[in-house]
């Protein structure tokens, strides 16, 4: 069984080890888009783009297990109950065995039509496609599996390992497929990137879980009933904020594909993917949010749970208002710098997008302390309603107005279905709204708009090259640090856990005027 230690130590080793997973993998999409955009044009990457769709809309056969699982894991490992964890990890193999193959069987039968109905425009034969759409289910088939041990180490809460894990298939995909992209192979390099990567980290992934819990024996013959029973009726009514998840960020792109054309999923894909890296560098925050809280649940320390919603949503905001606004601000320059200046158009989209999903990482802390509770009715509804409103919208409005009207659908739905579960956690749970935007967000907000708006009014004096972009954000990130540490907004208890993790701190701290 893995060492316990204390629950504020696991939380920054977390965020660390994310942070570091975060730097790693930041470059790749800068650098390989360019290439792939090189390599094989607008619509090829605009096929590459409905692949990967096609591969986040499968997360949704998972049924919640994913985050049900890493609950569950979570407090049986509180409790030191090995027998538990043992049952719960045979039953969710199994199943998870059986959701990746029935999925890969369904679409191995069905690839002809999915190839014809999603690669409008495409410059491959049909019969070309589907070879590749069913080569392609071997990624499909190995990620279902890599999201059943990804809960596993997150239940642990040993995200250091799973975020060695994500940046180790992440760089080796990117890699494997440059590699064989500059060799000439187009999409199928990229395809067969991805194919080495997903099969090395499920590898390595069975090795960690042996290593991690050596008592433990994966076996499909060790399936429990009443166990399967227990997690499907949590797993079922925490589905819907995962299939919100997955439609959210693949939904638009589907739906451009099939009814206006590759390429334009192409232009889409190329905003959605930096808004959505954007949005994980700043959701690191998030990440052991609910593996604590099911620890907290299962000791009853509610007290311990209100403080960790309002310190999670005030790191939240520390982090993200100021990237948010540094990056609307030089989103024009960095993409005419990155892809060139024919792919202005979508600048606008980036930043909506952007902003949206950072509205929509609000709801993280409230979500996921109620799910670590097992409170999941606000969230359900929250995701329901987010769901249907994105799919009737995005239908309607990429209809009408093509790439305009699916960056309107996500919008409009994700910060409707947003606004709706702050509404609705702040009224159950009794938390002041003022203390948050007070405490939390008033001042990372107030530096980030004064500084974003000051370099803004500066941009005549920098130069439009990256080693311009490079100094503004130097600059910009200086400023705000200086202006959050003088304002007072880390107590005691934040700087002794920066101290812990960073013993430097100690010396600068006694040069502020901090409480």
């Amino acid at each position: 069984m893995v060492k316990r230690n204390g629950l504020s130590d696991k939380i920054i080793r977390n965020v660390v080890f994310g942070g570091l997973r975060s730097a790693l993998i930041a470059p790749i999409p800068f650098l390989l888009t360019p290439l792939i955009l090189h390599k094989i044009g607008a619509v090829g990457y605009g096929m590459w783009a409905v692949f990967l769709a096609i591969n986040g809309m499968t997360s949704v056969a998972d049924l919640g297990l994913v985050g049900t699982i890493s609950k569950f894991v979570a407090e049986h490992n509180a409790n030191r109950d090995h027998v538990s964890l043992n049952k719960l990890l045979n039953t969710g193999f199994t199943v998870f065995c059986l959701l990746s193959l029935l999925l890969a069987g369904g679409l191995y039968a069905g690839s002809s039509l999915v190839t014809r109905l999603l690669f409008r425009g495409s410059n491959g034969s049909d019969a070309e496609l589907t070879t590749l759409f069913r080569y392609f289910l071997v990624v499909i088939v190995a990620n279902i599996l890599i999201l059943l041990f990804s809960s596993v180490t997150t239940g642990l809460q040993r995200m250091d390992l799973t975020n060695v894990m994500s940046a180790f298939n992440t760089l080796c995909a990117a890699g494997v497929g440059a590699i064989l992209l500059a060799r000439g192979w187009g999409l199928r390099g990229l395809l067969f990137g991805q194919m080495c990567a997903a099969t090395l980290t499920v590898l390595g992934y069975l090795a960690l879980i042996k290593r991690l819990l050596p008592l433990i024996r994966l076996n499909p013959a060790g399936i429990d009933a009443k166990e399967a029973r227990k997690i499907f009726n949590f797993s079922l009514r925490f589905y819907f904020t995962q299939a919100a998840v997955a439609v959210h960020n693949n939904v638009e792109k589907l739906l451009l594909a099939s009814f206006v054309g590759v390429a334009a999923a192409g232009w889409y894909d190329i905003a959605n993917d930096v808004a959505l890296k954007i949005r994980s560098v700043i959701g690191l925050v998030l990440g052991p949010v609910m593996p604590a809280a099911s620890e907290l649940g299962a000791t009853k320390d509610d007290r311990r749970l209100v403080e960790l919603y309002y310190r999670t949503h005030k790191y939240l905001a520390f982090l993200g208002l100021p990237i948010v606004c540094y990056v609307a601000f030089v989103s024009g320059r960095f993409v005419e710098l990155w892809i060139g200046p024919k792919f202005a158009p979508v600048v606008l989209p980036l930043n909506v997008l952007l902003i949206v999903n950072f509205v929509n990482l609000l709801t993280g802390p409230g979500f996921l302390i109620f799910a670590g509770k097992g409170n999941l009715g606000p969230g359900v509804q929250s995701a329901t309603l987010g769901l249907v409103l994105n799919i009737l919208l995005s239908f309607v409005l990429v209809l009408r107005f093509g790439f305009a009207g699916a960056v309107a659908g996500t919008a409009i739905a994700l910060t409707i279905a947003s606004a709706y579960f702050l509404y609705r956690f702040h009224k159950e749970t009794g938390n002041p709204a003022g203390r948050l935007v007070r405490e939390c967000y008033a001042r990372p907000f107030t530096w980030s708009l004064v500084l974003a708006s000051g370099l803004y009014l500066a941009r005549p004096v920098f130069e439009p090259t990256w080693k311009a972009l490079v100094l503004q954000g130097i600059l910009y990130g200086g400023l705000y640090f200086l202006g959050i540490l003088f304002s007072q907004f880390f107590d005691n208890y934040d700087w002794a856990r920066i101290e812990r993790a960073i013993p430097i701190v100690r010396h600068l701290r006694r040069m502020l005027p901090v409480a």
